[in-house]
């Protein structure tokens, strides 16, 4: 009788913990692989990223934007030097394309978020999960689209059985250029040490921390042409994504806080390819991956952290901008008030709708009408009410595309 008494309350002990739970909590805890970053209690971290001039930081104007000058190490550390020691070894015959670090940084999360990021339709990406400052170069160096295919004869020999990791080619570039670890470490005017606010498609909010090359920096440095228009980066596996012009030469954000509840601090970041990456403040060695900031806080930019990195293709066609938002309502018409009005678009879970109802323009830090997606939280898109004559203004906006033009509905309520 004793033992079954012993039985029932441990399940009572078990169904009382589970139940403590807060139900979104509890969700919540099944689609994060990283706990959200708490910028409350670590409002004295080091936020000192990496940040590079632009002469148009025109959504964030307060956003820093020195040079490098001067700039003290955002990490202090062994990997603060720019020159990282990892030791990487072939795991497959052709040891052209692929590598293996000793350590591979582990991040599981919904794949079915990063394939609704493909930028073309007809191609789909196989599988690639997603999660989710600065040393002191010698000299500052200007962002340029002029070819620097020469400078590549400056680097270092690299050892004979080094492994080739990253291949740049395309219509964009003088030639192909082949990149391994020691040569890209070499690269200490571009060495960047960057902490990136994150957002997911749940979302959840976060930041991470990553070590290794500025991307705009080595696609001059790799021979990139005037004509450049978008770069599309290939993981070892298949997966890849299209980013445009803009979204490589910025300006791009990270905001030091950063949350559900709001996102501030704004810091002009640039795209990092990095060979070290991983928690604030306890990144670790993995195989090449990609960072991007974001337009703004509630942009999805984590299906752009492409793991297992090792081909850029850097191309002389745009990839375009997103398509207008359109209406659930003919624009002008005449409505009874309570009338409901949502957002269509052709490709809903790959955007963000920004909009105001008051006939100002919309920005980045505008509403957002579908903070998640259909796959997660779909009941976070709320259709708008209509109780009084009203002007709604919207754009849609995303990586892999530039924003689409802004648009305008009327409604007379009657």
């Amino acid at each position: 009788m004793k033992k079954y008494i012993s039985l029932l309350a441990v399940l009572f002990f078990i169904f009382i913990s589970i139940t403590a739970c807060a139900p979104g909590e509890l969700a919540e805890s099944y689609t994060t692989t990283e706990p959200i970053y708490n910028s409350t209690e670590n409002s004295e971290a080091d936020f000192s990223v990496p940040i590079y001039e632009q002469n148009d930081v025109e959504q964030y104007p307060g956003a820093q934007t020195p040079d490098y000058d001067g700039v003290a190490d955002a990490v202090e550390g062994e990997y603060a030097s720019g020159s990282v020691d990892i030791e990487y070894t072939a795991d497959v015959e052709d040891s052209a394309t692929s590598y293996a670090p000793t350590e591979e940084l582990a991040n599981t999360e919904d794949t079915a978020e990063n394939a609704s990021y493909t930028p073309e339709e007809n191609e789909t990406p196989t599988s690639q999960p997603s999660d989710e400052s600065e040393s002191e170069p010698e000299q500052p160096q200007e962002l340029s689209t002029e070819s620097k295919s020469s400078d590549t004869a400056l680097l270092p020999t690299p050892p004979a059985d080094e492994p080739i990791i990253l291949t740049i080619s395309g219509d964009g570039v003088n030639s192909e250029t082949t990149w391994t670890l020691s040569q890209l470490q070499a690269l200490h005017d571009g060495y960047r040490e960057t902490i990136f606010s994150t957002t997911n498609n749940w979302p959840s909010f976060d930041h991470t921390e990553a070590r290794g090359i500025s991307l705009p920096y080595l696609l001059r440095r790799s021979g990139m042409l005037d004509n450049a228009a978008s770069f599309r980066l290939l993981a070892t596996d298949g997966y890849y994504v299209i980013v445009t012009y803009n979204q490589v030469f910025g300006p791009l954000y990270a905001f030091t806080n950063h949350s559900h509840t709001g996102s501030s601090g704004a810091l002009v970041v640039e795209p990092v390819i990095a060979w070290v990456s991983g928690d604030v403040g306890n990144p670790r060695a993995s195989n090449l991956r990609s960072f991007f900031g974001q337009s703004g806080p509630r942009e999805v930019n984590n299906a752009f952290f492409v793991r297992n990195l090792n081909q850029i293709h850097v191309l002389t066609t745009s990839s375009g901008a997103w398509a207008a938002p359109e209406a659930s309502i003919a624009d002008g018409s005449s409505v009874p008030p309570g009338t409901e009005f949502s957002f269509l678009h052709e490709t809903m879970d790959r955007v963000r709708i920004y909009f105001t109802i008051d006939g100002s323009e919309p920005n980045f830090n505008s509403p957002v009408f579908n903070p998640s997606t259909s796959f997660f939280q779909p009941h976070l898109t709320v259709p708008l009410m209509l109780d009084e004559d009203i002007v709604i203004r919207a754009f849609a906006a995303g990586l892999g595309r530039d924003r689409s033009p802004v648009v305008t509905f009327n409604f007379t309520v009657e």
